[in-house]
């Protein structure tokens, strides 16, 4: 098959079927719960999703967390915002020899899922460890600029529910790979601005919100997911979903242009037609108005 632009190569595609072992991140496995056709066809007809710009301001802060984090694990000791929080009276950030590499992007904590044959995956940010009951917390950075942060409401936000999900899995994956976590906290820190000025430093305001992940329905749905990639059918438009939304809008909008372009070809050759012709011609311009009708 020849090289199309926006079609991802056969080694980043799942072939229905197959045997061998097919690698499935966080990411991946949210973009099946928010549009199984999106995920059907970016997953096993390879269709790239549009670049987006990166983040590197948000990057930054996580780079600059993790540093300062990596001092307390190196020394096992508590970071300032951790002895705010009486629950994390016994917490350090955990040393692992792996650390690295499961916060690393495109590398991640991995575990093999045997009977689904796939590799569920995921970076975190960080993993702290209970020294009481020797049970692991994880952890995930937040930057964010906003007004104020209320922390008895931000995990019932809308906008927050992803990052739930995404706490979720992590904490499937760590458990199905042996690990026993007690709890999640994003780290949240909140980038105050108003009557502020810049002065080349910009103040954070940090939060420590806690988050108990289910993972109830995570097996069902990995299940089902499974037998959607062993499918050799196109899910239906996800009407709640903004591609989906797009790419029919697209697709109708070009149907239409087509059929208009075919429509001005035909009354083009009207001008010069014979008198016998006209009549054939304006039959299939009425057959075409019909199908714009029913685009």
């Amino acid at each position: 098959m020849s090289k199309i632009n926006g079609i991802k190569g056969d080694r980043w595609r799942y072939n229905p079927g197959q045997n061998k072992v097919f690698p499935v991140s966080r990411s991946k496995f949210g973009e099946y719960l928010k549009c199984k056709r999106c995920f059907y066809l970016n997953t096993i007809k390879g269709l790239k999703s549009p670049s987006m710009p990166g983040w590197p301001l948000n990057s930054a802060t996580d780079e600059m967390l993790k540093f300062e984090f990596d001092i307390h694990r190196k020394n096992q000791t508590q970071h300032p915002e951790m002895k705010k929080v009486k629950s994390l009276k016994n917490v350090v950030p955990f040393q692992h020899e792996d650390i690295d590499e499961w916060r690393r992007n495109f590398g991640g904590f991995k575990v093999l899922d045997k009977d689904l044959n796939l590799e569920l995956k995921g970076a975190i940010d960080d993993v702290w460890i209970d020294l009481k009951s020797n049970e692991l917390i994880i952890v995930d950075y937040k930057s964010t600029s906003k007004k104020e942060i209320k922390e008895d409401t931000w995990l019932a936000d809308e906008f927050s529910q992803d990052f739930l999900k995404q706490m979720n899995f992590y904490k499937f994956i760590f458990e199905k790979a042996g690990h026993k976590i007690k709890t999640t906290f994003f780290y949240i820190v909140n980038g105050l601005k108003k009557d502020r000025p810049f002065n080349n430093s910009m103040e954070f305001e940090p939060h420590l919100i806690e988050y108990q992940p289910s993972t109830k329905q995570i097996p069902a749905q990995l299940k089902e997911m499974k037998k959607l990639m062993d499918s050799k059918k196109i899910p239906d438009i996800n009407s709640d979903c903004e591609s989906c939304n797009y790419l029919n809008a697209n697709n109708h909008i070009t149907k239409i242009e087509d059929i208009n372009l075919k429509i001005e070809s035909l009354i083009t050759l009207m001008d010069t037609a014979k008198k016998e012709e006209v009549e054939n011609l304006q039959k299939k311009i009425k057959e075409l108005e019909k199908l714009k009708e029913i685009q």
